[in-house]
């Protein structure tokens, strides 16, 4: 329905005069004519504290309290003859400062004469500090935030987060310890990143917390850079909002250097025990080993003392050959300690020369029996050595002559004991075989140690650092060596040697 108009134009005038009297904006009319202001309403009167009748012949004495730098720009508003608009500073006459937009709304006849120009004013000082203020919070937020974001970006520890799998963000750390680009990170699940041993346990954490159950507070996994590099981390994490989805906000930690020093510290520590339990093992060895040939030399001493001069030449000799053994034996294990410490201490160095391996062999056997009649029953047989090999005399002999004295001494004195070596390309293959007592199997993952012997050994002689010598010299000489034995059914060592042709 359209709403009744005035019946009359003094009706009309009289609704315009009671909107203008009711509105918050400043209105007041110019009359070019007169030259005067025919018009002010209530706002403007209480804003200006003037009105039409006390402006009289100064109709813009109100511009003294506009600013001067604005002045004659809204003196030249207000008899404009063109609708125009402007925004101007106000100085209060008790103090403060306001800001107004006035629009100039010019009226002319049908002939084009300027009749009057109305003036509406809006007080926009609210609007101006409203945006001022809002301008002000914006900046210290931005301020604000981007001063957090030069934190995140630049804090030595990594800082993820994560929803649904997937990295939402990763600051410049946690990339370089993922060894990561930015769009790698955003592109895949984030369990790919890590190492597949510790997968699981990170998935089950991260489940517990997101079904509310407690979770330690700091763990550690790995994250494969490479195949060669590993590279471990320590993650806490918490729940958190993040752009209206639910999230994990994690911290990572570099600690390589940190588990890579405890196991130093941890293998140190196994290294000083297993020096301490060699120590152990070589005073309860030498004690042992020493203590007899002692005993048999001091039992010797004193029996040519008491009686030397009554003994027959016969006995004397018997007597000074078991000092002479005795000594032999005690020399022998020293030379054997000291072997030990200069192969452990890296002094004994690989010198290949060209070696006519089968008349090597010979003279050495020759040697080893004076030494030890029972070396007597070691049969020797040499296939496809007819050229000179390179290698090393001295490893060889001791590779050889400790692996023989193992035979002969841990087996019956009349069963053989077989020496078969043979010339493989570039390899010399040594095979050495008895059919004596026998290595337990559970003796045999520690059977190349220091001072280590046998659990069936019972009352035989020995130092148990003759295989420890035999491993060290096959290692010198860039070889193998393997071991196949039944208990009761004897032994056989299988040497494979680096070793060319000359």
């Amino acid at each position: 329905m359209a709403e009744a108009q005035a019946s009359s134009p003094g009706e009309a005038l009289l609704l315009l005069r009671q909107i203008a009297s009711n509105i918050e904006a400043m209105l007041w009319s110019w009359d070019p004519q007169t030259g005067r202001i025919s018009y002010t309403n209530p706002a403007f009167e209480a804003f200006w504290g003037l009105s039409a009748d006390t402006l009289g012949d100064k109709p813009w004495q109100w511009l003294e309290q506009v600013d001067p730098a604005d002045r004659e720009r809204v003196l030249s508003l207000q008899t404009s003859p063109l609708k125009r608009s402007e925004e101007y500073k106000v100085n209060r006459p008790k103090g403060g400062v306001a800001r107004l937009s006035q629009r100039a709304l010019p009226m002319h006849s049908p002939s084009g004469q300027l009749l009057r120009v109305i003036h509406l004013a809006t007080n926009i000082t609210w609007q101006l500090d409203t945006s001022k203020q809002l301008s002000v919070e914006i900046g210290r937020r931005t301020d604000s935030e981007a001063k957090y974001r030069a934190v995140v970006e630049n804090v030595s520890e990594g800082i993820l987060v994560t929803a649904g799998g997937r990295i939402l963000y990763a600051n410049p750390k946690a990339l370089e310890l993922t060894a990561l680009d930015e769009e790698t990170a955003k592109s895949r699940p984030f369990i790919e990143f890590i190492h597949p041993d510790d997968r699981e346990k990170v998935l089950g954490n991260h489940m517990k917390r997101l079904r509310g159950e407690l979770v330690e507070n700091h763990y550690q996994f790995r994250v494969q850079h490479s195949q060669s590099i590993t590279r471990w981390l320590e993650i806490s994490a918490v729940m958190f909002e993040w752009e209206g989805t639910r999230a994990t906000l994690n911290f990572l930690t570099d600690v390589t250097r940190k588990r890579q020093a405890e196991e130093d510290m941890r293998k140190a520590l196994a290294h000083e025990r297993e020096l301490s339990e060699l120590k152990s093992r070589f005073v309860a060895v030498a004690s042992h080993e020493f203590r007899t040939p002692l005993a048999a030399i001091l039992s010797s001493v004193e029996l040519l003392d008491t009686y030397g001069a009554s003994f027959p030449a016969d006995e004397r000799h018997e007597l000074l050959g078991q000092i002479k053994t005795a000594v032999a034996r005690m020399n022998g294990m020293v030379e054997q300690v000291l072997l030990t410490n200069r192969l452990e201490l890296g002094k004994f160095k690989f010198e290949a020369k060209p070696l006519e391996v089968p008349d090597w062999l010979v003279q050495m056997m020759a040697e080893l029996e004076r030494g030890n009649p029972q070396a007597a029953r070691v049969s020797l047989t040499c296939d496809a050595l007819d050229a000179p090999r390179t290698a090393d005399p001295q490893l060889l002999r001791h590779i050889v002559v400790n692996l023989l004295g193992n035979a002969l001494k841990y087996s019956d004195p009349d069963t053989p004991v077989e020496l078969a070596v043979r010339g493989v390309d570039d390899q010399l293959h040594l095979r050495i075989t008895d059919q004596g007592i026998g290595i337990p199997e559970a003796d045999l993952p520690r059977l190349f140690g220091s001072f280590h012997r046998g659990t069936n050994v019972g009352s035989i002689a020995g130092t148990g650092i003759g295989l420890h010598i035999v491993k060290e010299c096959v290692d010198l000489h860039r070889g193998e060596i393997e071991v196949s034995s039944q208990p009761g059914q004897g032994t056989t060592f299988t040497v494979r040697l680096a070793a060319p042709l000359a």
